[in-house]
């Protein structure tokens, strides 16, 4: 027993001491892919193409996000079908990160910051909304992707009195 206890000290040891254990990731190079990621999903959302926007998410049923216009989308499948149903309730939506903050944990980005979209409806005005954003992006299948995404529009302010 104290025999195998030394190998196995003497092979973590050697394997340390020449590079082979695993290494911490770089923050920077896990920001950058962070940045990266946001780049695909804005430039397929305002594309308007479903198959793009899922594939900046996890394929995964326990992928989870929190769309503006619903309580939650629970699964890849959830979250695709409410995509599309966005999609075509509000064609020609164009969104934009207005401020983006990434804060690293481990082997994981946490995104957040605030975004703008604007739509025109048929025959009617350009509208714009803006609200907030919040999620986790991780390598998931040899990609970065969203393991969790968070979009909010906040209350209006009360009426004046």
């Amino acid at each position: 027993m104290r025999r195998t206890f030394s190998a196995i000290l003497l092979l973590a040891t050697g394997l340390t001491m020449f590079g082979c254990a695993p290494k911490p990731a770089n923050p920077d190079e896990l920001i950058a892919a962070a940045k990266d990621l946001d780049k695909r999903f804005v430039e397929a959302y305002n594309k308007g193409d479903v198959d793009a926007v899922m594939a900046t998410y996890w394929n995964s049923p326990e992928f989870i996000s929190y769309p503006p216009d619903a309580m939650q989308a629970k699964g890849w499948a959830a979250t695709k079908e409410g995509i599309a149903h966005t999609f075509s309730a509000m064609p020609g939506f164009k969104l934009e990160l207005t401020s983006t903050e990434y804060m690293v944990a481990g082997d994981m980005v946490i995104g957040y910051g605030t975004w703008k979209g604007t739509v025109t409806p048929p025959g009617g005005e350009p509208m714009t909304l803006e609200g907030r954003y919040s999620d986790v992006k991780a390598k998931k299948d040899g990609k970065w992707v969203y393991i969790l995404d968070h979009a909010s529009v906040p209350l209006p302010p009360p009426p004046a009195k």
